[in-house]
Parts: structure tokens; C-alpha cells; sequence
């Protein structure tokens, strides 16, 4: 068509700010009224597309094969601001579909994440292929403030033509966004399919997200209970009329509802999905809410783990349109909407009572699969004593907002504050509880986490006392190859930060043939010195403890780093080894303080190599353990038990138990 056919742009009263442009700044809630468009057109499938990144390009792109428009179409019925398409008294569709569309406005929606909006459509009827574009910034400038017919830019037009016929439908363009981010499109699927009821129509109208079928998403996983299916014969409200493909049908007034309420094993993190959808044919009309209900709640947090959705078509169908622009909210004061309130109320106060029910039901009967790892200490109980242990066990278990993981925790702490004679009095008192009060259970993490921190200390403390008895032995020069054995056996010792570190055995050959290589047992100081291999993921440790009585010269030196520099070399060349990082010290007793010596342990430790005395060795790790057992002290300053234990340890006889026992240890080793 060589002559393009004017467009104009009508306005029924109403100025383009006052479209609600503002309230479809999420993407979800402006491509759904595109959507929801290409439903009412009669389309079976709509395709999304979304940009894998921003960039001034970029658009996102709706298409369906709904029935399109002609020219006169796009004249009388898109570009004609506030339409109601019911007027004239159809609900449907030309295939009879129940129209979602009402006011006339949605059509704008894109320009809520965009600033330019590109129609490309082709009539099924004629075969008129019209494209044409609306900016954002154009319609909101002084032209279109006056009343009256507005031109449109046209960008392509052809007349009829049957062959088009076939190719019919529409695609709107977002250009120029105005998104902040690029969408994930799985995550932004899981979101649109939320908004749409397609399970039931999956076949004749499918919607797909850069290829994602809304359909196959599965948005009710990990499902712990499922109503009005998970009712016990007992519990089925008499309101419930039947239960159909797992939704409860019931009367609301004289009209009828579908409902499924579901509960998720685990808290539904994203508040977005958390709680009942109200649905008009597919769409939705209310996005996810507790209907309005506040705290005092049996159950309430539940609420963490509940969504659902209602089918409620009556509220589409009121005289007045009580369905806010973006279909996101129910205008609740209606006295039509009324009815559906309350019964949602009434609704969500049962469930979750009897979702507090079966989480603890359900909680008490896992109670003797978790406790088992326990048995052995139970056991060990008086009968008196194990029955209010497992009872106050029991009542902590109810409590449903504990995972698994805090009740392991929770139990552990009490078993260990009633062996060791804390918290009797308090976990007495629990265990007589009708409920677990959730003061007592503050009190009880609260003593539980003290309880931890002692822990903590006491085993610093050990440590701590330990590496002050190696110290004083090295002073005294007592350390034999024995307690150097048993330092390979515990590294912590000689650093915190090889706590998580494990001795190293599989490389023991290597070391021989390196050590042999190079010849370095030739050499009468390092024949009787003590190799360790410590490792933690892909950081490898070698420590050499020389002989009592060396000093380290520079030809330990050289020869310490000749030995590094070959395993090295070695375990790059080894295409199997996990290591990246290869680290080395060789302690003694003295370090010769000489400058050239000084020069060469510089350039050792630049190839993260290190020289160092027993005494500089052990002071550190004394420095490290203390700074640990303060911050311990720290957490819990008011604690008289942490604080005796404090000043036990500034006591330097004082030794705990534990490291009395270890310290004997290291006696019996160097006996044998």
C-alpha cells in the first residue's frame, strides 16, 4: 500500500498519566495484561521473549496467533483509550472465552517498563498486516493534552490479502526499557505462571518464557499438606461440597467457589508467593494475601509456608468493576466482595490451626527417629530422669517454627546441660508444660548458646594450657622426638589455623625420594629431623622440626629451600595432584642472627618459605589461642562459669582436666 492510512489516537476523557502507567513497574504485572490481551483475542499460544541483558537495543517482545486486527480495528478498538470491551452485553470471546479485558487501559500496561511500544498485527478476518508505534514521551508532551484525534506513527501497512490470513496474530515490542535489572527468565516463568490459571487450559492456550512452558512448571513442590484433600474424615467442613481434580467447591452466597490451600515442607521465601491468590477465570485478580487477617492466629506461622489459591468468577461478574487496573488487589470494601472475605477468614483460621496440629503430630512422630542418635545417653538416665528429659524433648519439638536443624541443636544442649548438671530447674519446667511457652525457649537458647561458648572455652583453654606446657618444655629443652611426633599428630598446636588441617600420607614416598635426590640425610643435622604434610583442600604444608640443639645456618637454609624447590617441581609435574599452593617452615631451636642469614630467610619467606625458632612458634599460637578464649569471654561477659574459667586461666599452674590427660599423654610417649 503505497499511500499509509492515518491513525489517530482517541481519548474518551482521560489523559495518559491518568492510566495507571505507574502501576505495572514490575514486569510481571505488565506483560500479564499483554497476556491476558492475547486470551481475549482467541490465542492458543503466546510467546515471551526477554533479553539475556540490557542494552539500548534491547526489547522485550509478546507475541501470540490470536485473531490480530484489521486497520479499522486497530482504529476502533486499541487505540481507543477506555474501552470497555463488554459493552454491548458479551462476556466472551468471538470462541466464547470468558474476556478478562474491562477497562480498556491494559493495553498500555508496557509502558510501564518501557517507553516505546511497537504493534505488529495481522488480521485472521482480512489479512491486513498494520504496524504501528507508541512513545511514551510523544503522548505525554503538550500535543495530546488538547482534546481530540491524535495522529499515530503507521510503519508499515498492507491491505488485505488471503494469503496473510494464515499468519495472523500480534506481537507487541517493548523498546526503550526502563527495567533496572535484566529478568531471569526461569524465575520470571515461576512468577507469570502464579498469575495464570493454565493448568486446566494448558491445551488451548499455552504461554512460554524464552521457550519455558508455563505449563510445566511445577509451582507446587516440596508440599508437606495439601487441603481440602489432606482433610481427615473428622475434619471435612460441612460447607464443603465436593472435592474435584484436588480443589474444595463450595458456596459462597448463592455462588459457587474453588479452593486449594497448600503448606510447603520448608518457609516459602519469597513473601511474594506467600499466601492465597484470588483468580477470575484464568487470571488473577488478587495477588497472594491472608485476607486481611492480623496476629492472634492459631498456627500463624504458618503463614510462612501457606499459599492457595480461590476461583471466585462472581467477583468479575458484579455490577461494578471492583478489580483495581493491574488486577493485583480486590477492592474489599464492596459489600459484594464481603461474603468472599469473610469466608477466607474463617478459611485460613481453620487450616492453619489444623497445619499447627499436624506439624507437630507429624514432628512427634519423627521424634523417635531423631532422638535415636541420642539413645545411648538416654539411656544412661534414671528412668524419672529420662522420662523429663524426653518430655521436654517432645515439647520442643511442637514448636513449629523450629527446623531440624535448631531442634538437633536444642536437644543436644539439653542433654548436655542435664548430664552436666545445668538448667535442671528449666528443663523440668518444660517438660511439665501444656505448650512449650516460647519464653522458656528463649531461655533455654539463650542458655544453650552460653552453654556452646563455655564449651568453647574450656577446649581453648585445654589448648591454650597446652601450648604454654610445649612452650616451657622447649625452654627447658625437654622437647624430644616424641612430643614432636605427637605435634605432627596435632598441628593445632603449633598454629589455630591448622585446626581444620589433617596430616598428609599419601605423599610420604614422594618426600623419600625427594629427600634421597637430593641427598639430604647425607647431612648429619637434618638425618634425625621429623617431616609433617598437613593439607586443607589445595594448600599443602611442609614442616621440618630439626634436632634439639641446631641452629639454622645458611646451609640449612639453602638446603631447606633445594628441598622445597624439588617437591615442588615434582608435584607440578604430577597432573593428579590436587595441590595448587605449596608452603614450607623448617623450626629449630636458633635461628643464627648473622645479616647475610637474615637476607637469605627474606628471600625465603618472599617464596612463602619460613625459618623460625621453637620459642617464636609457640608464642604465636599461645597469642592466637588467647585472642580466641577473649572473644569467647566476650559473647558471654556476664556468665559466672566463664568467668571462673577466666580467671583459671590466668592461674599458669592451673591446668584443665583435658590437658592434664593430654600432657600425660606426651609423658607416656616419650617413656615408650
Amino acid at each position: 500500500m503505497t499511500n499509509k492510512p492515518p491513525l489517530f489516537l482517541d481519548f474518551h476523557g482521560r489523559f495518559i498519566d491518568a492510566l495507571g502507567i505507574q502501576m505495572y513497574q514490575k514486569p510481571t504485572a505488565a506483560i500479564a495484561e499483554l497476556i491476558a490481551n492475547a486470551w481475549d483475542a482467541d490465542a492458543s499460544t503466546v510467546n515471551v521473549t526477554l533479553p539475556t541483558a540490557l542494552a539500548p537495543g534491547s526489547e522485550i517482545v509478546i507475541a501470540d496467533n490470536g485473531r490480530g486486527m484489521s486497520l479499522a480495528e486497530c482504529q476502533e478498538h486499541y487505540l481507543k483509550v477506555g474501552r470497555n470491551r463488554r459493552e454491548g452485553g458479551t462476556d466472551t470471546s468471538a470462541q466464547g472465552r470468558p474476556v478478562l479485558g474491562r477497562k480498556g487501559i491494559g493495553k498500555f500496561a508496557g509502558f510501564g517498563i518501557a517507553k516505546k511500544i511497537v504493534v505488529d498485527t495481522t488480521s485472521k478476518e482480512t489479512g491486513e498486516r498494520t504496524v504501528f508505534e507508541l512513545e511514551l514521551d510523544r503522548l505525554r508532551s503538550g500535543e495530546f493534552i488538547e482534546s481530540g484525534r491524535h495522529p499515530i506513527d503507521v510503519l508499515h501497512a498492507e491491505g488485505p490479502d488471503e494469503t496473510r490470513k494464515s499468519s495472523h496474530g500480534t506481537a507487541v515490542h517493548l523498546g526503550s526499557l526502563t527495567l533496572g535489572r535484566a529478568q531471569n527468565p526461569q524465575g520470571f516463568a515461576e512468577r507469570m505462571a502464579r498469575r495464570f490459571m493454565l493448568a486446566a487450559s494448558a491445551q488451548s492456550f499455552q504461554v512460554a518464557v524464552n521457550g519455558i512452558a508455563l505449563a510445566t512448571i511445577d509451582v507446587t513442590r516440596d508440599v508437606e499438606f495439601d487441603f481440602p484433600s489432606a482433610y481427615k474424615t473428622d475434619e471435612r467442613p460441612p460447607g464443603l461440597l465436593r472435592i474435584e481434580n484436588g480443589e474444595g467447591v463450595e458456596k459462597v452466597g448463592e455462588d459457587e467457589i474453588r479452593w486449594r490451600v497448600r503448606f510447603r515442607k520448608e518457609p516459602i521465601g519469597d513473601e511474594e508467593f506467600r499466601g492465597v491468590s484470588i483468580f477470575c477465570g484464568i487470571k488473577v485478580a488478587q495477588t497472594p494475601f491472608f485476607f486481611e487477617l492480623s496476629g492472634g492466629l492459631p498456627g500463624q506461622h504458618g503463614q510462612q509456608y501457606l499459599f492457595g489459591h480461590v476461583k471466585a468468577d462472581f467477583i468479575d461478574r458484579l455490577g461494578d468493576d471492583i478489580i483495581t487496573t493491574e488486577r493485583q488487589r480486590i477492592n474489599w470494601e464492596h459489600a459484594g466482595a464481603h461474603p468472599l472475605l469473610e469466608w477466607g477468614q474463617t478459611k485460613l483460621r481453620e487450616l492453619l490451626g489444623l497445619w499447627k496440629g499436624r506439624r507437630a503430630e507429624k514432628r512427634n512422630q519423627e521424634i523417635d527417629e531423631k532422638i535415636s542418635p541420642f539413645a545411648s545417653r538416654l539411656n544412661k538416665l534414671q528412668s524419672s530422669e529420662r522420662r523429663t528429659v524426653t518430655s521436654a524433648i517432645r515439647k520442643i519439638a511442637s514448636i513449629s517454627t523450629l527446623e531440624d536443624d535448631e531442634f538437633d541443636d536444642l536437644t543436644s544442649a539439653i542433654l548436655t546441660a542435664w548430664e552436666q548438671g545445668r538448667l535442671r530447674d528449666l528443663i523440668g519446667k518444660i517438660a511439665t508444660l501444656q505448650d512449650a511457652a516460647p519464653g522458656i525457649i528463649l531461655s533455654v537458647m539463650g542458655e544453650a548458646q552460653i552453654l556452646t561458648a563455655l564449651h568453647v572455652a574450656e577446649v581453648i583453654r585445654t589448648k591454650l594450657d597446652l601450648v604454654r606446657g610445649l612452650r616451657r618444655r622447649v625452654e627447658a629443652r625437654e622437647l624430644e622426638t616424641a612430643i614432636r611426633d605427637y605435634i605432627a599428630e596435632h598441628p593445632w598446636l603449633i598454629n589455630p589455623q591448622f585446626e581444620f588441617y589433617k596430616k598428609e600420607v599419601t605423599l610420604r614416598k614422594l618426600l623419600q625420594e625427594v629427600a634421597i635426590s637430593i641427598k639430604l640425610d647425607d647431612h648429619p643435622d637434618f638425618a634425625k629431623r621429623v617431616d609433617l604434610l598437613i593439607a586443607h583442600g589445595d594448600h599443602l604444608m611442609l614442616m621440618e622440626f630439626m634436632r634439639p640443639g641446631i641452629k639454622i645456618d645458611r646451609d640449612h637454609i639453602n638446603r631447606f629451600e633445594q628441598y622445597m624447590d624439588e617437591l615442588r617441581a615434582r608435584l607440578r609435574a604430577s597432573t593428579g595432584s590436587q595441590f595448587r599452593r605449596v608452603t614450607g617452615t623448617i623450626v629449630a631451636d636458633r635461628l643464627e642472627k648473622s645479616p647475610g642469614n637474615r637476607e637469605a630467610l627474606q628471600r625465603l619467606e618472599s617464596s612463602e618459605m619460613y625459618a623460625l625458632e621453637w620459642e617464636m612458634l609457640l608464642a604465636d599460637s599461645e597469642r592466637g589461642y588467647q585472642e580466641y578464649f577473649e572473644i569467647m569471654v566476650e559473647r558471654t561477659p556476664d556468665d559466672p562459669r566463664v568467668r571462673e574459667l577466666e580467671s583459671a586461666g590466668e592461674r599458669p599452674a592451673a591446668l584443665t582436666e583435658g590437658a592434664v590427660a593430654t600432657q600425660n599423654s606426651i609423658a607416656i610417649k616419650e617413656q615408650e
